[in-house]
């Protein structure tokens, strides 16, 4: 849900119940104004902490159905004959658009300016997703290494 869509739907509620208690407590009993007060605002902080789960889920980096992961997937394997292997394929959600990161793996002997082009063109094709809002084409020559960075002494 958006939240201007939550916000609209708060000021009619609101209104409705103000405007609907204070009418019934002029006319039958006093008590019904403020038990409609409490029932604004119990319904707005329903409405608001709803909302506020749905923009955490979006932004706390979830990874993505295995449907998209595998669309991906399809598009990365069919986007250039000379790609051998596909390392990794991650998708996690930034806001309500996904970061796409790909590890492919080109020949060793590739010309760096040829194996630059394919990555940058496979970077750019998944940045045409509406889905995606970064992709990021990580190339190498090999899969058997560890991911890590470490230094070796």
């Amino acid at each position: 849900m958006q939240l201007d869509t939550a916000y609209v739907r708060i000021l009619v509620v609101t209104n409705y119940v103000g405007l609907a208690s204070t009418v019934l407590a002029v006319r039958y009993k006093w008590w019904i104004d403020p038990l409609g007060a409490i029932v604004i605002v119990l319904y707005t902080i329903s409405t608001l902490a709803r909302t506020v789960m749905e923009n955490v889920k979006q932004l706390i980096g979830r990874s993505a159905p295995p449907d998209f992961l595998a669309k991906l997937t399809y598009l990365i394997w069919n986007h250039h004959e000379e790609i051998k292997h596909i390392d990794t394929v991650r998708a996690y959600t930034f806001g309500s658009h996904y970061f796409v990161e790909v590890d492919i793996v080109l020949p060793e002997d590739m010309l760096l300016n040829k194996a630059h082009n394919i990555g940058e063109l496979l970077q750019e094709k998944l940045e045409q997703l509406l889905e995606v809002e970064r992709a990021f084409v990580h190339i190498d020559f090999e899969f058997s290494h560890r991911p890590e960075h470490n230094a070796k002494v």
